[in-house]
């Protein structure tokens, strides 16, 4: 097993990653965890974080204030025993896992930690989900369209944007990302609506605009009436 080590200067600290809609405190004790796009060492002695975006890797452990990211295993399949059978048969060549080249890349950034936890989710989408390429050509001689969505709190995401499932309205869905309860402004410049939103820690919230009426009303996730 390779490992890749980024020691820090922020001591025991705490050991966070991102997890699916929210933030899981990991071990810092050397133990093996899981984590999405990204996971941070957090100071609270000295109120500083340091994050680390990677582009697909999910392992790391935590402990002494280093961050050790796990790059490749090279274990065999494993295969299920049978009686007195083998394992793994020795005479013969098995496929392992992890074989040939690799590129690996992380976005390493530290700070105050508010201000590194606020932007960390945002930074983490920018660098794993990049825009569609498209081959088109605008002649430039005509006014700028207006972006489709706005929103007055950097922090806060908008997690989908699409045409409603039954009807032709719009469907804003909304996430908050650090823990933090949150009141901002959503406005859509391209259809001339705009609206305040409270959102609290790590919550989920979807919005149904209706097009003709500029109305926005609260839908679960299936996009039913609350």
């Amino acid at each position: 097993m390779l490992k890749l080590s980024v020691p820090t200067h922020l001591g025991p600290g705490r050991y966070l990653g991102q997890t699916a809609y929210g933030v899981e405190e990991l071990p810092s004790t050397g133990d093996e965890a899981v984590s999405q796009k990204w996971a941070a060492v957090v100071s609270n002695e000295k109120a500083l974080a340091l994050t680390l975006i990677n582009d697909g890797v999910y392992g790391s452990d935590f402990a002494d204030g280093e961050i050790r990211i796990s790059l490749v295993r090279s274990p065999a399949h494993s295969a299920d025993p049978a009686g007195e059978r083998p394992l793994l048969h020795q005479d013969r060549f098995i496929p392992r896992i992890d074989q040939g080249q690799h590129v690996f890349r992380f976005w390493i950034n530290g700070g105050k930690s508010n201000e590194r936890l606020e932007a960390v989710d945002r930074e983490a989408l920018v660098k794993n989900e990049k825009p569609y390429v498209l081959p088109y050509f605008p002649p430039g001689n005509k006014k700028k369209a207006r972006p489709c969505a706005l929103l007055s709190d950097p922090a806060v995401q908008i997690a989908a944007l699409k045409k409603a499932e039954q009807g032709k309205d719009l469907i804003i869905r909304l996430f908050e990302p650090t823990g933090r309860d949150r009141t901002f402004e959503l406005t859509l410049p391209m259809l001339r609506a705009e609206t305040m939103v409270a959102l609290k820690g790590f919550e989920i919230k979807t919005l149904r605009f209706d097009k003709k009426t500029k109305a926005f009303c609260e839908v679960d996730l299936l996009e039913e009436p609350l």
